[in-house]
């Protein structure tokens, strides 16, 4: 959960941020205050941090086909004899079935219910898993059928069953190529034998879902110190130390990083010059859409509390920057004008003017604002 700018609390959404722990074949779902991670169907779960194993269905004690069962990730496919063809229920085979030994010809539906030994019916067919016949002697008279000339049974063509990241093609096990599938990697995929990796640009990592990229905060994590009257910028990709000099007669508050001046109760002058200094910084990714909040600017009295009666300007304004700024609810929000398409670092200057319950100038405040924008899209 995060605190809101009014005080409430908003859940965040660990899987479309992609900040949860679930492995690259779990399914990621969001929960107030937290997420689960879970298997697809046809998977089954190794337990905590581990990935999804498959459930090989042609081990259950029923078979689920009536002839062949070849596992594949997730599921499982049935497959018929030479002659005969796949019902619409997936398991079942019907059609001309050539029978060894007597070479006649019947037509057999069979499913995957076998018929029981008490049955009266005859039974005359060829069961290919078990390599056994049931037939009547020949001397029993088995209407709508015809003996023919003794021929060798046909060489049935087997079909490999390949490890997950191949697939079977002109009785050979290719590997699949991962990477030609949408959606595989986030930034760039690289395939190998029975499987693939997933690479990301200088300054991010991999996640630990195996696909998506994550910026490396290497101002936090590498403890770099700029200097004095510098900051860390941590930017999607790299960071850069920036220039942050707080003006003559103003302290740096070590809590807030604010630029302060304290203004002395008999000082008349003192209130008419700016009150604060605050350095901003944000890194965007690449493409962000025209028209689409980015962040909003507020302005604090000396006790720490938000001034309401405060109007935001921007100054010096340059037509030719994608932002632009607007008052809502006593905060001035910054939005885009125009899609970010090009990566770049842009730096903007935001007067806000906090006014009296007479009307009167009560607090003068300046934002310096850094915007830098990435050459990815994350």
């Amino acid at each position: 959960m995060t605190k809101g700018a009014n005080g409430t609390c908003t859940d965040i959404d660990e899987c479309r941020e992609g900040t949860h722990q679930c492995r690259y074949n779990q399914i990621c779902e969001n929960t107030r205050g937290s997420y689960h991670c879970s298997c697809p169907r046809g998977y089954r779960s190794q337990g905590m941090v581990l990935p999804c194993i498959d459930i090989n269905e042609c081990e259950r004690l029923l078979q689920p086909c009536a002839h062949q069962c070849i596992n594949t990730p997730g599921s499982y496919t049935c497959t018929c004899p030479p002659g005969r063809h796949l019902l619409g229920d997936g398991k079942s085979c019907a059609g001309l079935e050539r029978l060894p030994g007597y070479q006649s010809y019947s037509y057999i539906h069979r499913t995957s219910q076998s018929s029981p030994e008490g049955s009266s019916s005859p039974r005359l067919y060829h069961n290919l898993a078990s390599q056994s016949f049931h037939s009547f002697t020949a001397n029993s008279g088995v209407r709508g059928f015809r003996r023919r000339s003794q021929r060798e049974a046909p060489e049935l063509q087997v079909t490999p069953v390949c490890q997950m990241g191949f697939e079977s093609r002109g009785g050979l096990c290719l590997d699949i190529n991962e990477c030609e599938m949408r959606d595989t990697c986030q930034h760039e995929c690289m395939n190998t034998p029975g499987s693939h990796r997933c690479l990301c640009p200088a300054g991010y990592r991999l996640m630990t879902n195996g696909k998506t990229c994550q910026d490396v905060d290497e101002c936090l994590e590498q403890n770099i110190q700029c200097g004095m009257n510098r900051m860390c910028f941590n930017m999607r990709g790299s960071y850069e130390c920036i220039d942050t000099p707080c003006p003559p007669n103003y302290q740096r508050d070590p809590g807030t990083g604010f630029c302060l001046k304290n203004c002395p109760p008999n000082d008349l002058e003192c209130p008419l010059s700016h009150y604060a200094l605050e350095y901003k910084l944000l890194s965007l990714p690449f493409g962000i859409a025209a028209n689409q909040d980015l962040i909003r600017l507020v302005a604090y009295t000396q006790d720490g509390v938000m001034h309401t009666r405060t109007t935001f300007q921007v100054v010096d304004e340059d037509l030719t920057l994608p932002f632009a700024l607007r008052d809502e609810n006593h905060k001035g929000v910054l939005f885009t004008t125009r899609p970010l398409r090009e990566p770049h670092t842009y730096r903007m200057k935001v007067r806000a003017l906090s006014f009296s319950e007479d009307g009167g100038i009560e607090y003068r405040t300046t934002f310096i604002v850094y915007i830098a924008v990435s050459a990815y899209p994350y």
